[in-house]
């Protein structure tokens, strides 16, 4: 809801066919940003280079989309192998919801990490993400 001021003057921005208005992306606990769960700033930040060339924000008219946007919808839809990744502790994508989703695909493999939604971008649990989905490609991709 505290966001809800800042997508309008950007939806208004992209009628006018002006420069977004920008909203933080991933803040701090109680700071206004689209992901502020604990592990939020310091997961999203940790792969990004410390030049000062990144930019921590994002246009305010992508909040509402995200809030809707449930990719796992159509799962029960796809008909090749798919696989699903799941880290046991994400705090941006529950677990439980992607479970559910990834129950319905006929072709649906899953796997589960014991990890956070930020844990698999770096070090030995993305080596074993990484490992998971050639050992997937490998398997399902025929040259």
């Amino acid at each position: 809801m505290r966001l809800l001021p800042t997508v309008g003057r950007d939806v208004l921005a992209m009628a006018m066919r002006r420069d977004p208005v920008l909203i933080t992306l991933a803040g701090a606990p109680g700071e206004k940003a689209l992901m502020t769960a604990p592990d939020a700033l310091p997961g999203y930040l940790a792969p990004v280079p410390e030049d000062g060339s990144f930019v921590n924000e994002v246009a305010a008219r992508v909040a509402p989309t995200i809030t809707r946007h449930r990719p796992g919808k159509a799962a029960k839809d796809v008909k090749m192998p798919i696989l699903f990744c799941i880290c046991d502790h994400d705090s941006v994508t529950p677990p439980e919801e992607t479970l559910a989703y990834a129950g319905t695909a006929p072709l649906g493999e899953i796997k589960r990490h014991d990890a956070g939604h930020f844990d698999i971008y770096l070090g030995k649990p993305f080596e074993t993400v990484v490992a998971d989905r050639a050992e997937f490609l490998t398997r399902h991709l025929k040259a």
